[in-house]
């Protein structure tokens, strides 16, 4: 077995800058992705065998037109805007999608072949486990604080920010497998540096710079004219190298970084069947 876990990559850019995309270059790497969607990018990688690529997508929740009108009301006929905050009645149990993530985790079936690939926890260096998008993951951890309650209290976006955190966190440093985190960017302000910079979208600017600081690597996914490159270098951006060489224009390709990793004592070791 690897004397070391394999890599873990967060990817952030701009919509169409190619970061779903660029997952399939795991696979000349000699890695198998295991894409969890929380948003319906399949089509960008539909093209690939079943055998070589596999996902399953759980979709944020979806709220009926009959919930959105009864929240409506609710907000319509309610002059007091603290005890909006602290109503309870809000359907949390219609917004169970974190726990159905958590429960793919522990149960990963691909929706393109039915097979039940086990827990993420027995995946060796072999697979690589993607999660596109962190944009879904805010929404769900959110959902699973306060269901469709319209009024976040500041105890809501700490319950939901933790549990977000704790997800990261698990499987950056407590899974053998690789993990690349697909996110979008936002600008936030650092609070320990002061600095404004792009970082990865994600709830609350007190998040957004912890998240960086799980991932061996935060490469920046451009597009500029015809061409796609990475960056993991940028005075504006909260990038990250370790495993891939220092640059601002890269080649879009995972197999540098998986070759840097073997290099580093990684070695690509069999999952159960």
């Amino acid at each position: 077995m690897s004397s070391i876990p394999g890599s873990s990559t967060l990817l952030v850019g701009a919509t169409g800058t190619g970061k779903t995309h660029a997952i399939r270059t795991l696979i000349d790497a000699g890695i198998t992705p295991f894409i969890l969607f929380t948003e319906p990018g399949m089509r960008t990688v539909s093209d690939i065998p079943e055998d070589k690529l596999h996902w399953k997508y759980i979709p944020p929740a979806l709220p009926s037109f009959e919930a959105m009108e009864k929240s409506a009301n609710i907000i319509n006929t309610s002059n007091d805007f603290a005890a909006l905050t602290k109503r309870t009645d809000w359907d949390k149990k219609a917004y169970r999608q974190f726990i159905e993530v958590m429960h793919a985790m522990n149960e990963f079936v691909c929706d393109r072949t039915g097979e039940n690939f086990g827990s993420v926890d027995s995946w060796q260096t072999d697979r690589c486990l993607v999660v596109d998008s962190l944009s879904g993951l805010n929404i769900m951890a959110m959902d699973l604080a306060v269901g469709s309650k319209p009024v976040k209290a500041v105890g809501d976006w700490g319950v939901a920010m933790d549990n977000l955190e704790r997800l990261v966190n698990r499987l950056c440093t407590g899974t053998q497998c690789h993990f690349v985190l697909i996110a979008h960017l936002e600008r936030e302000k650092d609070e320990v540096s002061g600095r404004t910079e792009l970082m990865a979208s994600t709830l609350g600017n007190k998040l957004a710079p912890k998240i960086p600081r799980f991932f061996d690597d935060v490469v920046q996914c451009m597009y500029d004219g015809d061409e796609f490159f990475w960056r993991n270098k940028a005075s504006n951006v909260d990038l990250k190298f370790r495993n891939l060489e220092p640059g601002d224009k890269l080649r879009p390709d995972f197999k540098p970084l998986i070759e840097s990793w073997l290099a580093a004592g990684g070695s690509i070791d069999a999952s159960p069947s």
